[in-house]
């Protein structure tokens, strides 16, 4: 299963950090093609999500749900559409009184004939959407942090 992990640090106290990861609706927002989340009940929801593959672009509902949840920790999720599934998380730790390090994970694997050939693209695929989402975040916490000052 092809696989993406991003380490980083943001100048912000983990607590403000892990109120926002913490809010489906504010972390799939910034999520490459997202044009949605449903929220189910607190461990379950539906992303709508635009991908594009090359020249072929599709909108897929992903149900996510929530395998892991320890406060000011981490989350981790199971996700499942109709040709790929994928596993993920997101880990914080405190560096300071006013500095997080955020841990990004995420893998995927696409489900069906010629999986293996797919998941070669699907890798390439996902470098591409872990680094946008990871520069959409890193840069929407530091703007809250700014709006904060």
């Amino acid at each position: 299963m092809p696989a993406k992990e991003v380490v980083f640090t943001v100048k912000l106290p983990l607590k403000m950090v892990w109120s926002f990861i913490a809010d489906r609706h504010e972390v799939g927002c910034l999520f490459p093609g997202c044009k949605g989340v449903k929220i189910l009940n607190d461990m379950d929801s539906i992303w709508t999500v635009r991908l594009s593959l090359g020249p072929f672009s599709r909108t897929v509902d992903i149900f996510t749900h929530n395998t892991e949840f320890k406060e000011g920790e981490k989350i981790a999720w199971d996700a499942k559409a109709e040709q790929f599934k994928s596993t993920g998380s997101i880990a914080l730790r405190r560096i300071s009184g006013d500095e997080t390090e955020i841990t990004y994970r995420l893998e995927a694997h696409v489900i069906g004939p010629l999986s293996m050939l797919q998941d070669i693209v699907a890798a390439e695929k996902l470098g591409e959407i872990t680094r946008q989402f990871v520069k959409n975040l890193k840069e929407r916490l530091e703007g809250t942090a700014e709006n904060e000052a």
